[in-house]
């Protein structure tokens, strides 16, 4: 999930470029803030979900169903197993520009829920509460039953946004508990360092006039 801040593209540059001391005092300001809100996510998960103890990740490997039987295909993964120190090394920040979106978007700021399983935590459910129509399972409601039973651990979607996919478990609902501490923390740091960015060329060219 991305924390909105647009037009400082080119503020990042020039502060990287022409003053770096204030970007990385600045960035550091930034990780400080997006650390609050990833570190509390990471409390939030459950040494194992009630119910589901079959899928607990018990150090043997797994072998993708459809893999087995097709050894050779591509993308075929398996079903991560449910491992909360995963998890919880998934649950992070970066201050790195992202690609552009379909609309054309960028973040700067994003916080990340980096593992499969983690990302599952987050979302199982948000789209269909009664489970993937193309399950491998022999099981027809096992898709409603995982989603149940995550839920019954977790709790409940908690929306952090505007947008049907703004609601998770994790970190969203961390940056929901954070009330928009983080967000503002973010531009404070970022019109901080504007300013005294401004400040400085502004006494320089005086400087150089006199």
């Amino acid at each position: 999930m991305g924390v909105q801040v647009s037009g400082l593209i080119e503020t990042r540059k020039a502060l990287k470029q022409f003053a770096p001391d204030l970007f990385a005092e600045m960035n550091k300001e930034i990780r400080t803030a997006l650390k609050e809100v990833s570190d509390e996510a990471k409390t939030m998960v459950q040494p194992s979900v009630r119910g589901l103890e079959n899928w607990q990740d018990k150090g043997v490997p797994v072998i993708s169903r459809r893999k087995a039987k097709t050894p050779l295909a591509p993308n075929l993964d398996p079903f991560p197993k449910y491992n909360p120190l995963v998890i919880r090394k998934g649950l992070t920040y970066s201050l790195a520009q992202s690609k552009r979106n379909r609309q054309g978007f960028v973040s700067l700021y994003r916080l990340l829920n980096k593992s499969r399983v983690g990302a599952i935590i987050e979302t199982a459910g948000r789209k269909n509460w009664g489970g993937d129509a193309q399950s491998q399972s022999n099981n027809p409601r096992a898709g409603a039953h995982f989603n149940q039973r995550i839920q019954g651990t977790y709790g409940g979607f908690v929306q952090a946004g505007s947008s049907p996919k703004d609601k998770g478990r994790l970190l969203f609902k961390a940056y929901a508990n954070n009330a928009g501490k983080a967000q503002d923390a973010v531009f404070k740091a970022i019109k901080k360092a504007e300013y005294k960015f401004m400040t400085t060329t502004k006494n320089d060219r005086l400087g150089l006039a006199a």
